[in-house]
Formats: C-alpha cells, sequence, structure tokens
C-alpha cells in the first residue's frame, strides 16, 4: 500500500500533485475514480484519487472524502487533500471531513501557495501573479466562483472547525521556531503564510520537528516537501552532517545560532571539565543524548559549552589540545554509528580540522572546490572513513550566515549520492 494517499477535487489536480511527488523520487499513481482503488494493489509509494467534488454539493463532498479517509488512515503515513490553487470549490467542508474521520489530535495544516505557479499566501490572502486573488478571472468561473482574496475566511466559510493563521514573519525564523507556534496553536486548522519554496520547505521541516499529527491542506508543494521529509527517514539515502565545532569566536557562536533558526539541528554542548577529568563519562553521556533524539534531525553537532571567560582561563592552561583531541575521539565515535548514517564532516577551527583527519587515520584531504574564502570542501583521503566529505573552515570566517550557505552549497553535490562517492 501506498505511503502517501492525495486526495484532490479533479484528476489534473491529482495528477500535479503526483508528478510533484514524482520529481521528489516518489513513484505514483493517479485515480481517475475513488472506487478504482479499492481493488487495486501496488507498491506504489503515492495513491492520488480524484474525488471530482469540485461543483459537488458540500456534503456530498464532506461524505466522500471522509469515507475514503476511512478507507486509508490505518495504511498510510502521509494524509493530503488537495485543493485548488486558486481555491475553488469546497476546500473548508472536505478539511472537516478528513478531520472527522481522524479525530481531534491531528491538525490541518494549509499552505495555499505554488510559487511556481505565481500562487502566494501573504497576510492569508492569495495572490496570483502579484493579483489578488478576487481580483483575477476565478471570480468569474462559471461552476465555482471565487469572491474572497482570503484563504482563512474561505475556510471558514465552510467549514465548522476553528481556523488560525501563521505570519510569514513566523515562517522567516525558521523551522524550529516555527514548530514551537504550531505545536502552541490550539485551531484545528492553520494557515500558514508562503511566497517562496523555501518558505514551504520551512513549513514542512517545522511541521516534521512538531510532531505533531498533520494533514497537508495545499495544491501540491507542501504536500510534496513534507512527505519527502516524513518517509526520507526510514530510506537509506538520508544522510546526515556532522558539525564539529572547535572554533570559540563570537562570530562562530553567531553563525550557529543562526543556522539553529533555519535548520533541523541537534547540539550536544560538550561539558569541557568531563571532557578532561572524565573523558569516557562524557563520551557516553553524548552518544545516548544522539542515540536517543537523532531520528527527526539532518544535523548533529559537538561543540564545547564554554563562556569566553572560561575559554581565556582553559587557554592559560595549556589545556586547548586535549580539548581538541577528545573532542575529535568523540566525533569519530559519533560517526561509527552506522544508524546516524553520515557522509558530512563541518569542521571549524584549525586544530580541529587537523585533529579530526588525524583521528580518523587520513593522511589528507582531497581538494574539491573553495566555497567561501578559507572555507574548503574535498573528501578524506584514507583511514578508516576514506572518501567521507569533509569542510574545513577557519573560526573568523564569513559571516553569521555562512556556516548555513556553505553548507547548503556543499549538499547539492553530495545529495544521493554514497558516502564514498
Amino acid at each position: 500500500m501506498p505511503g502517501v494517499l492525495v486526495m484532490a477535487d479533479d484528476f489534473t489536480g491529482a495528477n500535479d500533485t503526483g508528478v510533484l511527488l514524482k520529481t521528489k523520487g516518489l513513484n505514483a499513481i493517479s485515480f481517475l475514480r475513488s472506487d478504482d482503488v479499492k481493488n487495486f494493489h501496488s507498491d506504489e509509494d503515492v495513491f492520488c484519487i480524484n474525488t471530482d467534488t469540485r461543483d459537488k454539493e458540500k456534503q456530498y463532498s464532506y461524505n466522500l472524502i471522509k469515507s475514503i479517509t476511512h478507507e486509508f488512515k490505518d495504511q498510510v503515513k502521509v494524509i493530503s487533500k488537495r485543493i485548488d490553487s486558486t481555491l475553488r470549490g469546497n476546500a473548508g467542508s472536505e478539511i472537516d471531513g478528513v478531520l472527522d474521520e481522524l479525530g481531534k489530535e491531528y491538525k490541518a495544516v494549509v499552505v495555499a501557495s505554488y510559487p511556481s505557479s505565481g500562487r502566494i499566501c501573504i497576510g492569508g490572502y492569495v495572490l496570483v501573479n502579484g493579483v489578488p486573488l478576487e481580483k483575477t478571472n476565478v471570480s468569474k468561473d462559471i461552476k465555482t466562483p471565487v469572491k474572497s482574496s482570503n484563504v482563512i475566511d474561505i475556510i471558514k466559510s465552510q467549514s465548522s472547525k476553528s481556523v488560525g493563521h501563521i505570519s510569514l514573519e513566523k515562517v522567516l525564523k525558521g523551522s524550529n521556531f516555527l514548530s514551537r507556534e504550531i505545536q502552541d496553536n490550539s485551531n484545528e486548522i492553520i494557515v500558514i503564510d508562503a511566497v517562496t519554496d523555501e518558505d514551504i520547505k520551512i513549513i514542512a521541516d517545522a511541521c516534521v520537528l512538531s510532531q505533531q499529527k498533520i494533514v497537508c491542506i495545499d495544491p501540491g508543494p507542501f504536500t510534496a516537501y513534507f512527505s519527502l521529509n516524513l518517509l526520507k527517514s526510514g530510506k537509506e539515502d538520508f544522510y546526515r552532517s556532522l558539525m564539529v565545532i572547535g572554533s570559540t569566536t563570537d562570530l562562530t557562536r553567531r553563525q550557529i545560532e543562526y543556522f539553529k533558526e533555519h535548520k533541523n539541528i541537534l547540539i550536544y554542548n560538550v561539558d569541557v571539565s568531563n571532557l578532561i577529568d572524565n573523558f569516557e563519562d562524557e563520551l557516553q553521556e553524548a552518544l545516548s543524548y544522539f542515540k536517543q533524539n537523532y531520528k527527526k534531525y539532518k544535523y548533529l553537532c559537538i561543540s564545547t559549552s564554554l563562556e569566553k571567560d572560561e575559554i581565556m582561563d582553559k587557554a592559560s592552561m595549556s589545556i586547548s589540545y586535549i580539548i581538541s583531541d577528545r573532542l575529535n575521539k568523540l566525533a569519530k565515535d559519533i560517526l561509527s554509528v552506522k544508524d546516524f548514517n553520515i557522509n558530512l564532516a563541518y569542521l571549524t577551527g584549525g586544530d580541529i580540522s587537523q585533529g579530526f583527519l588525524k583521528n580518523i587515520n587520513s593522511i589528507g584531504v582531497e581538494i574539491i572546490d573553495e566555497i567561501i574564502p578559507l572555507a574548503v570542501y574535498g573528501k578524506a583521503v584514507g583511514g578508516e572513513f576514506d572518501g567521507l566529505n569533509i569542510i574545513t573552515k577557519g573560526g573568523l570566517i564569513g559571516n553569521e550566515t555562512s556556516a548555513d550557505f556553505i553548507l547548503s552549497a556543499v549538499e547539492k553535490n553530495v545529495k544521493g549520492g554514497s558516502k564514498n562517492e
């Protein structure tokens, strides 16, 4: 049975979402009628079902969506109610059909944006190529005219559920911040602004991080990103990056804070006193922390928890080498955990970069590219992790966005590849 169920109110809409999921690496089949699905057995990842309800009575639409949801709810990981990109049809009553069948623990997240098609949502209003929805030809549609540009108002007029809104300002704060907003929002239906594909990715990341049970309500892009995000943790090609932060500069701290706001990163702040005096205990504590929490994170990070004054005191005691060496020993043990599936190491600070390679018995790095000045991408040569993707960066290099930029740039080269490609 499929991992993703998409219910669309017309056949072209079902196909549109199906092809988006196909481009994400999932196999999809689109059905003309809901009745055709019951006796169909397939290993396809995605079933897209045409309900043909766009111009039907609201109660009929509600009943059919509820029935299909009942049929598949225990068999799929993602349920999507595909809505028209110009909000025609019975969006509100069909959302009710899904939620009433699934129960109160579910929230419906509405992302009424399709940026590549000129549809965006900002302030809860849909614009088509910069024009408010109600000012476009869709307001004159013969069967299902749309007279408002406000997504919240349209859904409220058709639904019995509570409807809330999360602004673009909060989306731009990143997936971690947004995940907490989703958790704290008590509404059954949440409309979230998005004007770019990157915004939609952030929303998808946030929904997964929130650990809420989510129903996708959108024209397709949000469903595609959310489905890939939710399903990829079980696929062997879901790789992670390990960040080893040895530099203790203010700039490095700002880079990590910015990164935390925009990526799903799991950070273990190493207790330096334990690192020096009780290394084995600190090692086991760190490994246990990552093993318990790693599954929903793409980035694992180890860093010292020293404040600036402590750093100066410790440096004056000439033990910075010990700190660097043991931090790298910890990094090597993290790399050795197969379930973490790490294929990229991001290293800041000269001592950390050099010590890391020594600890994994590498003789050097095959230089591939300079991402920004003094930030180099390459592959480890020799040792236990021969071919591991490596980024080395000085602690005083770049600005607060640099860690995010560098990792994103390198990941485009290694995405989907094996660890040793």
